[in-house]
């Protein structure tokens, strides 16, 4: 077998066993060494310019998990899963990112893997798509509108929706880690951002877009298996070369 067929079984196997998990063990504990990989694995995710607006709060004290769960989630299968859980990643999504761009370009800088140009153009390229503030965002907005039937401009997102977009990648690259682990997961937007940002501290600069509850699988005597969710079939999702047009991934056309 070719590596690279190996590393695509590889990760179909990751891809296809994720789940939400409905039920952990209590009490189990996450080895060092795997909460280790799966930090450092999630580093690696995607980000526009490179400028990672994201911070992850990992929870693993119990008292911590326990008042998250009774004063900040909703429902109670979100509050019992908080509970039993081994850890809790509470996804930050920076709506100041501007602030990171020191650091981003001192980082750029020592590693050499940019061109000068790039490095000259970073703060202001990276500074006029981020936008800051609401009123910025909209005169840009209008500004690349009006531009663009004449030439190709860059899509203005507000600050919350690009952050928010650069920290599901982390999210996601997050729960793939931890499925190669043969932990459990279980993504979550059933809370009240207000008070969890309360609990943890979290500066208002901060938005909680994304909680993911993370552990092993229960596996007591009633434990119930897994169930995939439904899925919209292949030609409701994917198009070929236009909107609309369906996507032929037969075999017998490979």
């Amino acid at each position: 077998m070719s590596a690279t067929k190996a590393a695509s079984d590889a990760f179909r196997s990751i891809a296809t066993a994720r789940h939400s998990c409905g039920r952990f063990q209590k009490g189990k504990l996450i080895p060092q060494n795997i909460i280790r990989d799966m930090v450092n694995t999630s580093l690696t995710s995607p980000s526009g310019f490179n400028i990672q607006p994201t911070n992850v709060i990992l929870i693993q004290n119990q008292t911590i998990k326990e008042k998250v769960a009774n004063s900040a989630m909703l429902g109670p299968g979100n509050m019992f899963r908080t509970r039993d859980a081994s850890a809790i990643a509470v996804f930050l999504a920076d709506l100041e990112p501007h602030k990171r761009l020191d650091r981003i370009v001192e980082l750029e800088r020592k590693s050499g893997v940019r061109t000068k140009p790039y490095l000259a153009s970073l703060p202001i390229v990276s500074t006029f798509l981020m936008g800051q503030g609401r009123v910025a965002t909209l005169m840009k907005q209008v500004a690349t509108d009006l531009m663009s039937p004449a030439q190709p401009m860059p899509t203005i997102d507000s600050i919350q929706a690009w952050s928010y977009k650069n920290t599901s990648l982390m999210a996601q690259t997050f729960v793939l880690s931890a499925t190669s682990h043969g932990l459990s997961t279980c993504l979550m937007e059933g809370y009240d951002s207000r008070r969890m940002k309360e609990i943890l501290s979290i500066p208002d600069r901060y938005d909680v877009p994304l909680v993911c509850v993370v552990g092993y699988e229960y596996e007591g005597k009633d434990k119930e298996s897994p169930k995939s969710t439904p899925r919209l079939d292949a030609d409701e999702v994917f198009f070929s070369d236009t909107f609309g047009q369906q996507l032929d991934i037969s075999e017998e056309k490979c």
